[in-house]
């Protein structure tokens, strides 16, 4: 016999005549008890114990144990007061269906008895032991560590181009890196010279018919551009800027004598 010939015969029972919920509550928390006093039969626990291990009342818990033994599943003698509380034997039928009137541990040897608090333990939900979780949790963060991440795939943020200047220029820190990173190419400006060529970096996007970049890639682009311009001394500012735009030109010549050459 095992834990499971305990509990498969409450089940079977349970079929041919319904338990109640205080019933299957309180066979339940007998076998955590059973268990818990090493199958020595029969055990003692205090009415006051269930209740508060139950959260019921004394009266479904007297009710409760009434019904099983009415069943044949435990028998129970009740308490007589304080320090005498009520004792309890978990009893099994016979594949005869005559009711084992022997104790437990008459009807078990004691290795099988030592069996079944093994394997109650395995079974009932209990607390476990704090060195056991800090085995596992060791163990967890081990295996964790051990694993590779996988690797992290970086979003691309687009933005419209008059989003992208605003943002470029108003943030300090990469100004001040891009201004090193100039310098390291032997290009030194000021930062009000800087922001001028990120303008007319911006100016020239426009020019082209391009809306919108990715951040990262224009962070990028913007170095490289003032460095191939700066390096192929190419002229490029305010008056570019108003060349690209198709700025107005001032016409000199008022009078058709002042027009020289052939048309």
């Amino acid at each position: 016999m095992s834990i499971f010939d305990l509990m498969n015969y409450f089940w079977l029972r349970n079929e041919n005549e319904p338990c109640s919920l205080s019933e299957i509550a309180l066979h339940n928390y007998l076998l955590f008890e059973a268990n818990r006093q090493h199958w020595v039969m029969p055990f003692k626990v205090s009415t006051q114990m269930i209740q508060a291990r139950l959260n019921t009342s004394k009266q479904n818990v007297m009710k409760a144990r009434d019904g099983l033994a009415r069943k044949g599943i435990i028998n129970f003698t009740k308490g007589e007061g304080k320090g005498r509380p009520a004792v309890y034997t978990l009893l099994l039928r016979l594949p005869s269906d005559k009711l084992d009137t022997q104790l437990l541990p008459q009807t078990l040897s004691q290795p099988l008895a030592q069996t079944l608090t093994q394997s109650l333990t395995d079974e009932l939900t209990q607390t476990l032991p704090s060195s056991k979780i800090k085995e596992e949790n060791t163990q967890y963060f081990a295996e964790k560590k051990a694993t590779p991440s996988p690797p992290q795939t970086v979003s691309k943020v687009v933005l419209t181009l008059p989003e992208l200047q605003e943002k470029l220029l108003k943030d300090e820190q990469w100004l001040l890196d891009l201004k090193q990173r100039l310098v390291a190419a032997n290009i030194s400006l000021g930062l009000d010279e800087l922001k001028g060529k990120i303008i007319d970096f911006f100016d020239e996007q426009q020019n082209k018919g391009v809306e919108e970049k990715d951040e990262a890639d224009c962070r990028k682009y913007v170095y490289n551009w003032i460095k191939y311009h700066h390096n192929n001394k190419k002229n490029y500012g305010q008056n570019s800027r108003n060349e690209n735009k198709g700025g107005r030109a001032d016409i000199s010549a008022n009078r058709p004598e002042d027009y020289q050459g052939s048309c």
